[in-house]
């Protein structure tokens, strides 16, 4: 990663659709969503592993330059880096029978979960599918495995994730063969903290009125609605912008881009997708995507192009209103 900021505010979008009708038309108009308010921001990074082979070692956050917000709250997550089964143990899953963690990548361990950095202001902490992990946590890792890093108490300091001693966070203790296998994760990047990040305003989506019979089954769209998500004065000096569609309920499983209706939802068999407007491609939520329009040298305002369609989600479609709400997260490197 080259340079975080961390953003002032986490945006959050709403996508709160007009009327999923049956036949008989219902009568009314949908809800509009309230506004969200804009909270201090999560910046969040997917970034590919540097290793491909489990026993040579895992690098997070590479082993260049990251740029961090110098003005994000304690607690705050400012970047993720995600490894795959593959990349921690060569294989579809990985049987995890310890961690072995050691704060600021020296010699002395610690139960966890968080972990003070060798930068002043970040700490770090370790997620297995989803699940916060401490020294002693056992689990099959079978989608990703997490390293998280967030602002703390401290005040931010520029300097280098590596200790230049040991230099790796964490040991992943896996099994393996008769006596099992480790591998480890290094933090090795170096933190630049930077004031300034973008603002994205809050809005409203609202989709056409549709009658179910224009679905076709499970996993057909209809209504689509091209919107875009405005970026407002970004610094320059990022080497990339990414943001990240967070549905503020659960996603539909088994189908891209899919997010769950709000629980004042009263149309049934129905959820929203959100898709790519220049693709056409559902996209992968709770994933950062590139900010294409972002100029480093320059910052600037930019926007990201997406589409939001209905989605039937069961058997059978029942009329009434649909509503669905997301945050837009960025991450900035």
């Amino acid at each position: 990663m080259s340079h975080f900021r961390q953003a002032s505010a986490v945006t959050r979008f709403t996508i709160p659709s007009g009327m999923v009708r049956t036949r008989k038309a219902c009568a009314g108009v949908a809800r509009r969503a309230s506004r969200m308010v804009a909270v201090a921001a999560t910046l969040l990074l997917a970034s590919a592993a540097f290793a491909t082979d489990a026993a040579a070692g895992l690098y997070a956050f590479g082993q260049a330059t990251v740029s961090s917000p110098g003005n994000a709250a304690p607690g705050a997550v400012v970047a993720r880096h995600y490894f795959t089964p593959q990349d921690v143990c060569g294989a579809s899953t990985c049987q995890i029978t310890s961690t072995k963690m050691y704060p600021k990548g020296n010699a002395s361990e610690s139960n966890g979960p968080d972990l003070e950095t060798n930068v002043s202001g970040l700490s770090t902490r370790m997620i297995i599918d989803g699940n916060v992990a401490v020294s002693s946590t056992k689990a099959t890792l079978r989608n990703t495995l997490e390293i998280v890093l967030f602002r703390d108490s401290r005040q931010p300091q520029n300097g280098s994730l590596n200790s230049g001693f040991i230099s790796n966070y964490y040991t992943i203790n896996y099994k393996a063969g008769l006596l099992g296998a480790s591998n480890p994760v290094y933090l090795a990047a170096k933190v630049d903290f930077i004031d300034g990040t973008c603002s994205i305003p809050d809005q409203t989506v609202t989709l056409p009125p549709v009658h179910h019979h224009v679905f076709s089954g499970v996993g057909s769209t209809a209504g689509a609605t091209d919107f875009q998500v405005q970026l407002n004065n970004c610094p320059a000096g990022y080497n990339r912008i990414g943001y990240q569609v967070a549905p503020l309920d659960d996603v539909v499983a088994g189908t891209p881009g899919g997010m769950q209706l709000r629980p004042d939802a009263t149309a049934s068999g129905v959820g929203i997708q959100i898709a790519d407007a220049s693709t056409g491609q559902p996209l992968a939520l709770r994933k950062s995507h590139t900010v294409t329009g972002y100029n480093r040298a320059t910052g600037g305002s930019s926007s990201i192009q997406l589409r939001a369609s209905y989605l039937q989600t069961g058997a059978k479609v029942g009329g009434g209103s649909v509503h669905a709400a997301a945050q837009v997260l960025l991450d900035y490197q």
